[in-house]
């Protein structure tokens, strides 16, 4: 309660200001304390303080820099100290033709049982470090000697690491080992009880990660000082060949390869055909079968990351799922882990988009539940049941208001000022319904949540109404049902197609029927 906001106007400050000053300084007090609370609660202070120790750098600067200027701390300084000229930031055009980027293995739609996941310990950093790549073990005159690194297609060549080691592979070299010995001081300060000595080791070992990772965002950019349009290319190439290749020996290993998407890969284990995916109760009959499955998968993962991990490709078994589910696109599945905790998976789908809604969410989610339960019918089922009470309006209005951020400029005055940040504001939702709070005297900040009901769809732009039920003690605005019932429609056929329902056959309710159905 002491965290609320008080009842002030922040539009009207200097009105609020000499009505009841002692309520402003407390409503700015209070302003003041909730950030800070949010950011001790992240650990934010913690984790800049810590990237700036390992970028040798101020906490202003790790606060407030860019990536570009954490690496230049690290590499400017071993420049200096080895008497190597330090080039100044490129200020050139900063577009250019896009690089290439990783490699993502096709998906079959449809629903795989127990599944190793397997991840690329710091791929693309690990690449630099083995084949040399720097800008200062580029080749650039068209010598061809027989210690050149060069890449998959070819397109460029480095100066091998015993002839001369990178600037950019040197450090990388020394922050991976510094990232084992965090790691290795967290475990060992997690098992003695010292809790500051495992929260220190923790925060710094993260602050490694991130740095490392950092290093391509910048070679892959055409302003930074130390890099190549070259470099880059370089690095996704051999990304690509690793994974591809590793890929390939899997597979001629007999195992079955579901997925990959960049730096990770989904293979199938070897376990029996009528192994359960679900786990059963401790008691049950069954339950040694699905322990079995798991354990084999479990083998099948540590086998592989030991078996296929090279230098620059270094394999770590992350995950292993009961059952893995995707409707054929990329970058779209979901999974049901269960080692090393126990979760459901999703990546790609509309659970994790801000704008959603809650009906859509809580529909997805127990579809992927049934999905995962290998409860197709089930699924589409329910997936009907739901879009038909939205068309006859048997669902609550607070489980279908869209949320998004909305910003805007505040003038002197207090008002706000949407041209300021939209070319064309009136034609945006978010901005509309902020109109509608500041109208019926509600506040609004820029860059807050605004939440709204689309009332009539058929409208251009379509008509929505401020979700301001809360706050004013107002009946639920009238929602569209054909609008909302499409909506659902259209992101639950997405996933029902794997199973012969899309988009419009789940508004009908039904579906055309072949002589292959029967």
């Amino acid at each position: 309660e002491d965290k609320q906001k008080l009842d002030i106007d922040a539009s009207k400050m200097d009105e609020e200001w000499a009505a009841r000053p002692d309520e402003v300084m407390e409503y700015c007090v209070r302003d003041t304390h909730l950030p800070l609370d949010i950011l001790g609660h992240l650990q934010s202070v913690e984790r800049k303080e810590a990237l700036a120790a390992v970028a040798k750098t101020t906490v202003e600067t790790a606060t407030a820099g860019t990536t570009s200027q954490w690496i230049d701390s690290l590499v400017i300084r071993l420049a200096d100290k080895e008497n190597i000229a330090v080039p100044m930031t490129k200020s050139g055009p900063r577009r250019r033709d896009q690089i290439a980027g990783g490699y993502v293995h096709e998906v079959e739609p449809g629903l795989k049982p127990w599944v190793a996941v397997l991840d690329f310990k710091s791929m693309y950093p690990s690449i630099m470090i083995s084949q040399n790549i720097c800008s200062t073990t580029l080749v650039r005159d068209g010598s061809e000697e027989e210690s050149h690194n060069v890449s998959p297609e070819g397109t460029a060549r480095y100066i091998s690491f015993d002839q001369r080691p990178g600037l950019v592979p040197h450090l990388l070299s020394e922050l991976m080992e510094k990232r084992d010995y965090h790691k290795i001081e967290l475990k060992k300060a997690r098992e003695s009880g010292d809790e500051e000595g495992s929260f220190l080791h923790d925060q710094l070992q993260y602050a490694v990660k991130i740095l490392m990772n950092s290093f391509y965002g910048v070679f892959a950019s055409s302003f930074y000082r130390f890099t190549h349009p070259n470099l880059g290319a370089s690095i996704t190439e051999w990304a690509r060949h690793n994974i591809r290749t590793i890929i390939h020996n899997v597979e001629e290993d007999g195992y079955n390869v579901v997925y990959s998407d960049t730096d990770s890969i989904f293979v199938q284990a070897r376990v029996d055909a009528d192994s359960p995916i679900n786990k059963p109760p401790e008691d049950s009959l069954v339950y040694s079968d699905w322990l079995a499955a798991k354990e084999e998968t479990l083998r099948t993962g540590n086998l592989l990351a030991d078996t296929f991990t090279k230098e620059g490709a270094e394999l770590e078994f992350e995950t292993a799922l009961s059952a893995f589910f995707s409707h054929g696109a990329k970058k779209r599945y979901v999974g049901r882990v269960v080692w090393p905790r126990e979760e459901m998976l999703i990546r790609g789908y509309e659970v994790r988009r801000t704008d959603s809604f809650r009906l859509l969410t809580s529909t997805m989610t127990e579809m992927f539940e049934l999905i995962l339960s290998n409860e197709e019918w089930s699924a589409v089922e329910m997936s009907k049941s739901v879009i038909d009470d939205i068309k006859s309006k048997r669902v609550e209005a607070v489980d279908l208001v869209i949320s998004r951020s909305c910003k805007g400029s505040l003038r002197k005055d207090g008002t706000v000022d949407f041209h300021k940040i939209y070319k064309n504001p009136d034609s945006l939702p978010y901005v509309r319904v902020a109109k509608q709070r500041i109208e019926a005297g509600l506040g609004f900040t820029p860059g807050m949540k605004v939440g709204w009901i689309v009332t009539n769809a058929k409208t251009s732009p379509m008509t929505v109404q401020a979700w301001m039920v809360d706050e004013l003690d107002v009946e639920p605005p009238e929602y569209d049902p054909e609008f909302y019932a499409k909506r659902l429609a259209t992101a639950l056929g997405r996933i029902t197609e794997a199973f012969g329902w899309n988009e419009k056959e789940l508004l009908q309710g039904t579906r055309q029927q072949t002589l292959f159905d029967f």
